[in-house]
């Protein structure tokens, strides 16, 4: 029975060869086969093993290996950034039609540089009409989010909400409210940074996905707090 593909060796040497080369199309075309095994193939198999787990609990957004980035740029852009990526992610979120807002996702991404090796689960860039929404959301029901975001088990995986903060509390909220110390915050999501060893280690893959399962309260009670713009 052939293994599962895995993040390995052969994951870096792609993305630091694509670092260097990354001006070189033709460079791309006599690695494709380091860019399948090493990256395309364990990446595709760790999406199908999210999908497995949590497609009944995350109706409506794709899981696929259609999700991850190509790995060259289109001719317009490559001038500037050059033609081969150095990184690859893929942003699973439910389909919307703005070009302003973001839904709440799971995104995650490898790559050359140390700051490429990361997942995020929630809202990155917030809208109006989403932060209106949350804002009340976690006054309203500041028990059911709290009970949420101070899990001890989610706490050690994820750390609890990362992002900016505001300089000056929100107008017309209690700075001393019990809501208070999530009210300061400008972006709802939380996110893990991996180093090259972690990625390549044996159990990663399964890690990443016992990890989205302790953050899966916090990113449906953002779905349904939320909601999507359609």
């Amino acid at each position: 029975m052939a293994k599962d593909p895995k993040f390995s060796v052969k994951t870096f040497k792609y993305f630091d060869g694509a670092e260097t080369n990354k001006f070189k199309k033709p460079w791309y075309e006599a690695n494709s086969g380091l860019y399948l095994e090493g990256v395309k193939d364990p990446f595709s198999h760790m999406l199908e093993r999210i999908n497995q787990e949590y497609k009944r609990d995350l109706p409506k957004m794709e899981i696929s290996s259609k999700k991850i980035t190509r790995p060259l740029r289109p001719s317009n852009r490559a001038e500037e950034q050059g033609h081969v990526k150095n990184f690859s992610f893929a942003t699973l979120c439910e389909k919307n039609r703005s070009r302003f807002e973001w839904n709440p996702a799971i995104h995650i991404q490898f790559g050359a540089m140390k700051e490429d090796n990361l997942m995020g689960i929630g809202i990155y860039m917030v809208s109006s009409r989403q932060m209106s929404r949350m804002r009340a959301g976690i006054v309203d029901n500041f028990d059911e989010f709290d009970q949420i975001m101070t899990n001890k088990k989610m706490l050690k995986a994820w750390g609890g909400l990362a992002g900016e903060k505001y300089k000056r509390f929100p107008k017309a909220f209690d700075p001393g409210g019990e809501a208070a110390k999530y009210l300061w915050h400008k972006q709802f999501f939380m996110q893990q940074i991996f180093t090259r060893t972690e990625v390549k280690s044996k159990e990663f893959t399964e890690r990443l996905v016992a990890d989205i399962g302790l953050a899966l309260p916090f990113m449906k009670w953002l779905r349904k707090t939320v909601g999507v713009y359609r």
